[in-house]
């Protein structure tokens, strides 16, 4: 049965700002099983953030979305999400935003002193901070299978690194650096706004650790940062996956979210004196 509304603040569901232009460039890092771009040649045939970059794009932002091991941990898809960054952008700081295990591939990075400075903020959505019951069962049910990956030599390590246990070790492992502005955004769909993918792992995450949006649980995602108003879309349609709307809007309604980020972030004073800041001492 689902459980009360939560109390958090929600995303209103019609947005009215425009989305802002930054002055740096914003990276997009993505979860588990995940990928930036499926497709033969130059045929697409799916992107992991589907329609949001092109949004962001539009109101003139600069947007690199990476691509990472889609299974391996955390220490690995770190280093290779700040290779990306490096090669993308090697003289200028960036703002970075995670979704679900992209968030921890994100704070892993952040934690290394070789990058202060160079990232200006983290948000990240939908991330289990806090881990997420359901990977203790998958271990539980599927943990055969596992074995059997290890055999054939591929990299399973991020299904470990998101149960309670592993984020808890993570948690003490990981701070977050003094001084740079952490957001996370969680989502509570209504029961009945939920895609039928996650339909039953919604209602049986619900029982376990209350309000979530089919993967991660409102409190999982937002056990680091500051807290931003809760979206009210699922895990999928937070990457406009099943688009409640039939993908007919010129852009994705959900990318509206990821604008009120952006939209945050711009009032933040910190980017313009971090640029500066940046520079000054690239240049000394």
């Amino acid at each position: 049965m689902q459980k009360a509304r939560s109390n958090h603040p929600t995303m209103p569901p019609e947005l009215s700002r425009p989305t802002p232009r930054l002055a740096a460039p914003i990276v997009m890092a993505h979860g588990l099983f995940g990928f930036r771009r499926i497709g033969l040649g130059p045929l697409t045939l799916a992107w992991y953030f589907r329609g949001i970059p092109e949004a962001l794009r539009a109101a003139g932002n600069r947007v690199l979305v990476t691509r990472v091991h889609p299974t391996a941990g955390v220490a690995r898809r770190s280093r290779k999400l700040g290779e990306q960054i490096r090669e993308a952008f090697p003289d200028e700081p960036v703002h970075l935003i995670g979704h679900s295990m992209g968030g921890l591939d994100a704070r892993a990075l952040v934690a290394d002193p070789w990058w202060q400075g160079r990232i200006l903020s983290l948000t990240t959505i939908a991330t289990p901070h806090l881990g997420s019951a359901l990977a203790d069962f998958a271990k539980l049910r599927v943990g055969r299978i596992y074995s059997v990956l290890e055999r054939l030599g591929i990299d399973h390590a991020g299904f470990m690194d998101v149960t309670p246990a592993a984020a808890r070790d993570f948690n003490r492992r990981t701070a977050a650096p003094r001084g740079l502005p952490t957001f996370s955004v969680a989502g509570d769909p209504d029961p009945s706004d939920v895609c039928w993918p996650l339909r039953r792992l919604h209602a049986a995450l619900c029982e376990l650790e209350g309000h979530n949006d089919g993967l991660v649980s409102v409190g999982s995602a937002n056990a680091f940062g500051e807290p931003l108003p809760t979206w009210p879309v699922d895990h999928l349609r937070q990457m406009n996956w099943f688009p409640a709307d039939g993908g007919t809007l010129p852009f994705p309604s959900v990318a509206r979210y990821y604008g009120e980020v952006l939209a945050h972030l711009a009032t933040l004073p910190c980017e313009a004196d971090r640029l500066a800041e940046f520079a000054s001492r690239e240049t000394a």
